[in-house]
C-alpha cells in the first residue's frame, strides 16, 4: 500500500494473501484501498475483487491460515509438482475439502487450486479461537460466556507474543513492513499480536494510544515500548518488553537490546493485555468484521 499512485510513492503498508480491503477511486492501474484502519494505493494485479454478496459468502466460508514462515502452493499434492506462489506466515486461504494425506487443497484468491502441505496450515477459524482466550478480553462472550481469562492466561499470551517476535531476530528492515519477509518497528509488534489473535492500529502512535499506560520500572514481558520526544510528545519508534530489561524491535533489521545500552529513552508505555475489546484500539481478531461475519449466526 503506497501512499500515492506511483511506485515511487512511499511504502505505507503490506497486507497479508487473504486479507478484505475496499475499494474506493483508481488512477490507471492503481487502486486506492481501506483495509482494517489504513488507506493506500495499490496496483489491480494485487487485487481480487468481489461484489458484497461474495464478501459475505467469503467472511463465513471455511478458510486456512498459514502458520509457519514460509510455504508453499503447488499444482499438485507433491514436493515435484510446479510451484504456483509462495504463501508466509499469517496468509489466510479458502478451503476446499480437498486432502491427500500430508497435503491439503487450497484456493487462492484469484480462483486458482492449489496443494499445500497440512502441517502448515490450521483451520482459521479454530486458529482464531485458540486464541481468543490468550488475547484476555474483559468481555466473556468472546470465549463463548466462560469467565474472562486469568493470570495464567495473560502470561501465555505474553509469552507467546515474546517468543514470536524473538524468533523473527534478523528479519531485514524496510519501512511499511508487515510481514515475516520484512518489517518497520510499527508492522512487527502489529504482526506479532495479529499471530496471537489480537489486532492493533498499524502505527506506533496509534498503538500508543491502546491499552492503559504503564509507569517507568513496572513493565511486565508483552508490554509495548515507545521511543520518541517528551516535549514535545511524539512517538517515533515502538517495541515489545520481554523482561530483564531488553526488549525486540525492528531496527535496520529485527534485533533484541537492552533498555539500559540503549541510546534512546522510553517516552511511554502501553499494557495491551488484558486490556482487549474496551473501545481502546486494541480488538480480538473474532470480534473483527474484517476477518469473520459478525451476524448472531457467525458468532
Amino acid at each position: 500500500m503506497r501512499a500515492a499512485p506511483d511506485y515511487e510513492a512511499a511504502l505505507e503498508n503490506q497486507m497479508q494473501m487473504g486479507a478484505l480491503v475496499q475499494t474506493f477511486e483508481t488512477s490507471r492501474y492503481w487502486v486506492k484501498v481501506q483495509a482494517e484502519d489504513y488507506t493506500g494505493w495499490v496496483t489491480e494485479l494485487s487485487l481480487s475483487f468481489i461484489s458484497d454478496e461474495q464478501k459475505e459468502a467469503y467472511l463465513a466460508a471455511s478458510k486456512w491460515i498459514c502458520i509457519t514462515e514460509y510455504s508453499r502452493v503447488r499444482e499438485a499434492p507433491s514436493e515435484r509438482s510446479a510451484p504456483m506462489c509462495d504463501i508466509t506466515m499469517g496468509d489466510i486461504l479458502r478451503q476446499t475439502g480437498e486432502s491427500d494425506g500430508a497435503w491439503t487443497g487450497v484456493l487462492l484468491p484469484d480462483g486458482r487450486r492449489g496443494w499445500v502441505l497440512s502441517h502448515e496450515l490450521m483451520d482459521f477459524r479454530l486458529w482464531a479461537e485458540s486464541r481468543s482466550g490468550s488475547a484476555c478480553s474483559a468481555d466473556p462472550s468472546v470465549r463463548g460466556g466462560l469467565e474472562a481469562p486469568g493470570r495464567m492466561e495473560s502470561e501465555f499470551c505474553a509469552r507467546e507474543i515474546c517468543r514470536l517476535a524473538c524468533s523473527l531476530a534478523g528479519t531485514p528492515y524496510m519501512w511499511g513492513g508487515n510481514t515475516v519477509k520484512y518489517f518497520d518497528c510499527s508492522g512487527l509488534v502489529k504482526f506479532c499480536f495479529f499471530m496471537n489473535g489480537i489486532l492493533l492500529p498499524r502505527n506506533a502512535s496509534q498503538q500508543q494510544k491502546c491499552g492503559t499506560p504503564v509507569s517507568d520500572g513496572d513493565y511486565k514481558p508483552g508490554d509495548l515500548l515507545f521511543f520518541g520526544s517528551a516535549k514535545p510528545f511524539k512517538v517515533t519508534h515502538v517495541g515489545i518488553y520481554i523482561g530483564d530489561g531488553r526488549f525486540v524491535h525492528s531496527s535496520q533489521l529485527v534485533r533484541i537490546n537492552s533498555l539500559a545500552g540503549y541510546d534512546r529513552k522510553v517516552v511511554a508505555a502501553s499494557r495491551i493485555i488484558g486490556n482487549i475489546d474496551n473501545g481502546k484500539g486494541a480488538q480480538t481478531l473474532l470480534r473483527s468484521p474484517w476477518y469473520f461475519g459478525q451476524n448472531g449466526s457467525e458468532e
